[in-house]
């Protein structure tokens, strides 16, 4: 039987690559669904934790890792925006476990990497599968393609790497570039979606977009990592044919004005400040077409619409639930934006796939927002 074909995430932001590279190995956490040994728990076990559909999914990837996965198969490393490259690995072994573990998780795999190949390389279908929200996954739609850029891999250095510590948490735990508090792509048990973040966004991971620009005033923009789809367009302009029926999230923009007069003074001059501040009202929505043109109805001060999809499995509907209320959260937080509506606190019962995953998405989006010139 041919080698299966995986890709494992290493990481938000592929915080964890270079002590993968280091190590030569591939890891999972999901240690607060599950930290155990997975051999002694086994896949009925996992399954049998399952309490909510979010545990369903970390208890799958779990099982495909440990159970699934055999010695002999290849892997892919997204390693997008540390390096517009895909790490590719065959794996040496069964399946450990490390305790005390490191950030990058108890649950690891040792693995040989092969070489490299380039994201440009990569079709815009292969960009976005890769982009997948999963940490652990097939790409069965991409993977002819992706096998053919198996046969020209591109070697880097180091890449006789060592084989599989056992013997405790690896001495490069923590990610080569200098980034806060890593937060990993790799999903936790779903938090309110009002709740705040258990760790900051790091700083100085730069987000890559790609827009195109039509003569009608739309901007789409494309971003591999997180794996997303925008679309701004005015007021008055429909989105593209392809935002028909997709979910979603949207912000719609504006500004607002505030004056004050004053009179000052025996000659009673006259003092007047204008405030000019961004205005903008978060929404979610199954059918695009449809909100925009019911907004056009109901709200005269928006002037521009921002909307979000996933660039790989499409969102459900816990999934927007939740980033609205994230991308709500992340433009209180920036204290440059009024907000014309209140928390949206009915989402708060949402029970996304990959809540990690959603907060990223939220920061790409209000940095896309900054880009446009939204906020000030």
């Amino acid at each position: 039987m041919s080698a299966q074909l995986w890709v494992v995430r290493a990481g938000r932001a592929a915080a964890y690559v270079d002590e993968w590279r280091q190590d030569g190995v591939v890891a999972v956490n999901f240690a607060t669904f599950e930290d155990g040994d997975l051999t002694a728990v086994g896949d009925a076990g996992l399954l049998d934790k399952v309490t909510s559909q979010a545990e369903r999914t970390y208890a799958s990837q779990l099982i495909a890792f440990a159970f699934r996965m055999d010695v002999g198969d290849l892997v892919v490393v997204p390693q997008l925006p540390l390096r517009r490259s895909y790490l590719v690995g065959e794996v040496t072994g069964g399946y450990t476990h490390l305790a005390p573990f490191p950030l990058s998780g108890p649950h690891r795999r040792p693995v040989r990497w092969l070489g490299e190949f380039d994201r440009d390389a990569l079709s815009p279908e292969g960009v976005n599968t890769l982009g997948a929200i999963q940490t652990v996954f097939r790409p069965t739609k991409v993977e002819a393609e992706l096998r053919n850029l198996l046969t020209d891999l591109t070697p880097w250095e180091g890449a006789a790497t060592t084989s599989h510590r056992s013997d405790g948490p690896s001495a490069a735990t923590e990610p080569a570039t200098p980034v806060t508090t890593p937060q990993t792509s790799q999903a936790t048990p779903p938090l309110p979606a009002a709740a705040a973040r258990v760790t900051p966004t790091p700083a100085d991971v730069p987000l890559q977009v790609d827009v195109r620009l039509s003569g009608r005033g739309r901007a789409t923009i494309t971003c591999d990592h997180p794996a997303l789809v925008m679309q701004q367009v005015p007021r008055h302009v429909d989105p593209e044919d392809d935002w028909r029926a997709v979910p979603g999230v949207y912000v719609l923009t504006g500004t607002e004005l505030h004056q004050t007069t004053t009179r000052t003074g025996p000659e009673r001059t006259l003092t007047m400040t204008s405030i000019v501040r961004p205005w903008a009202y978060v929404g979610l929505s199954e059918k695009f077409f449809d909100r925009m043109s019911s907004h056009r109805q109901s709200k005269e001060e928006w002037r521009r619409a921002l909307l979000v999809r996933s660039g790989a499995t499409p969102f459900s509907s816990d999934d927007i639930k939740y980033l609205e209320a994230r991308v709500h959260a992340v433009l209180t937080e920036t204290q440059e934006v009024t907000l014309a509506q209140a928390v949206p606190n009915g989402n708060a019962s949402a029970q996304p796939r990959n809540p990690a995953f959603l907060d990223q998405c939220a920061d790409a989006v209000v940095a896309v927002l900054r880009l446009t010139g939204t906020l000030i």
